[in-house]
């Protein structure tokens, strides 16, 4: 296998693995649960979270590789305990203010169903691209292609796409878990189960500051 697939394969597997962490799970759960549009627009939020995400993600990358540098421990520890507020954030809006994450719209004359509601589109986008800066992890995403051949090397920068690619296959599937599973269920027991994803969305934000801190 040659350097520069090896490097795409393992920054997609690093990927993969980075999609699936409670934190990303959580806040794609919380903004997925928000709308009404079902499976799509549970779908396209996932999507564009993994969109902002892996854009912050890769741009902040990108630079560590030009100037030939990683991000310290302490950077990414404080980087961190900012990603448990902004998951503590997003679940209290949710639980407290959701129409303000929300825009609604009635269908079309001629189309059949209720008016129904999706998450803005910058939302979702915004907060991937807000929790990545908790999710930099600056050894995992910096130091891997370093070491793979050095700041200019072909090899590593084939580590980046890979690496994105797999945010953004990683969060789709769990985004289209997600709406499978909302897409069954009745208004009121949606609701509910809003609630119980913010409520647990919040919980695990404080404990990544406690545990941080």
């Amino acid at each position: 296998m040659s350097p520069v697939f090896f490097a795409f394969v393992v920054g997609l597997g690093q990927g993969l693995l980075h999609a699936v962490g409670p934190d990303h799970c959580a806040a794609m759960a919380t903004l997925g649960t928000l709308g009404t549009g079902r499976r799509r627009a549970a779908l396209l939020t996932a999507l564009r979270f993994a969109f902002g995400h892996a854009a912050v993600l890769g741009g902040v990358a990108a630079f560590c590789l030009l100037a030939g540098v990683g991000l310290s421990e302490a950077f990414e520890r404080w980087a961190e305990v900012f990603g448990g507020g902004v998951l503590v954030a997003l679940a209290v809006t949710a639980l407290l203010f959701p129409n303000s994450l929300r825009h609604g719209h009635p269908h079309l004359p001629g189309h059949a169903g209720e008016p129904h509601s999706h998450i803005h589109e910058g939302v979702s986008t915004a907060a991937g691209a807000l929790m990545a800066v908790s999710g930099v992890r600056s050894l995992l995403l910096a130091l891997p292609p370093l070491l793979v051949g050095g700041s200019m090397s072909l090899s590593a920068w084939t580590y980046l796409p890979g690496f994105a690619l797999g945010i953004l296959i990683g969060m789709g599937v769990v985004g289209l878990i997600f709406a499978e599973g909302f897409s069954r269920m009745s208004e009121r027991l949606a609701g509910w189960v809003h609630r119980a994803v913010a409520l647990t969305s919040g919980a695990l934000g404080l404990f990544w500051i406690g545990s941080r801190l």
